[in-house]
């Protein structure tokens, strides 16, 4: 009898010290202390700040390096970021270690603040609190996948708000199955085209899919995964980065629409032979 008891004890055990799967208030919290190279310079009013805030927000999901919520009216994300591997406080951890989370950490900032700074347009970003502070004074509440409410101090948490898009290939279907080509035309160019304003910058996406980096406001497109934006030499020329783009979009429009597909396909090389 000793044996079966020992394993039930120990799957009890087990269980109970399984770390709880998806977003906790934990996963979200860090122990940095503010740094001037974070610091930005707010482009909303307070009030405007508040409306947005003033409301509670959903879980909507999990990417790469945050977790989203939804406004209560639908307009904005709030992304709050995995701070899992980007803390260096703690016990049993390697110079290596230590080391590479405090990279992950610079390469992701540095990202969302190119976003902020310099993509407004491009990614909806309007709103960037990557240090702790005291003057947002507000208490937000998350209702987490479980549909349970987390209240948080919003001066002590790091995260991003953007305006709210439909993902490209969902608004790029409805079209299409609304047989709306002409719709369907201007969002494919505004896709290529906020790619080559970002290029044109000096900005590179080290993460250039189709799937989930882009999104809509009404027709116009946004890229919406903001965590692998980098500057400098690893920047591709602006032709080669919609060529992999348009091939993307094509094999998408070919599934979907196979007798619309040469149509978008002939609009996309027009579109981009402008950038030889």
């Amino acid at each position: 009898m000793k044996k079966p008891l020992l394993l039930f004890l120990s799957l009890l055990f087990l269980s109970g010290c399984q770390r709880p799967k998806g977003f906790t208030l934990k996963k979200v919290t860090s122990y940095h202390s503010p740094s001037p190279k974070w610091e930005t310079t707010t482009s909303i009013s307070e009030k405007e700040l508040f409306d947005i805030l003033d409301q509670p927000y959903t879980y909507l999901g999990s990417g790469n390096h945050t977790y989203a919520f939804v406004s209560q009216d639908g307009l904005y994300v709030m992304k709050f970021f995995k701070q899992k591997h980007m803390r260096t406080q703690g016990l049993f951890l390697s110079s290596e270690k230590l080391k590479k989370r405090a990279q992950e950490r610079e390469e992701s900032y540095v990202s969302y603040k190119i976003a902020y700074e310099h993509l407004k347009e491009e990614t909806g970003t309007i709103y960037l609190h990557l240090n702790k502070t005291d003057h947002i004074g507000m208490t937000l509440t998350l209702i987490d996948q479980e549909k349970n409410p987390t209240q948080i101090n919003l001066d002590e948490m790091e995260f991003l708000i953007q305006k709210k898009g439909v993902l490209a290939f969902e608004h790029l279907g409805n079209l299409i199955r609304k047989k709306a080509y002409d719709e369907m035309f201007h969002a494919v160019t505004s896709l290529l085209q906020v790619v080559a304003k970002r290029n044109q910058k000096g900005i590179y996406d080290k993460d250039l899919q189709f799937f989930k980096n882009f999104g809509f406001l009404g027709n116009h497109a946004i890229e919406i995964d903001i965590g692998e934006f980098k500057w400098g030499e690893e920047v591709p020329n602006v032709y080669e980065e919609l060529t992999r783009l348009s091939y993307q979009i094509r094999e998408f429009v070919r599934e979907e629409a196979p007798d619309f597909a040469p149509k978008v396909e002939s609009m996309m090389n027009k579109e981009i032979s402008k950038y030889r």
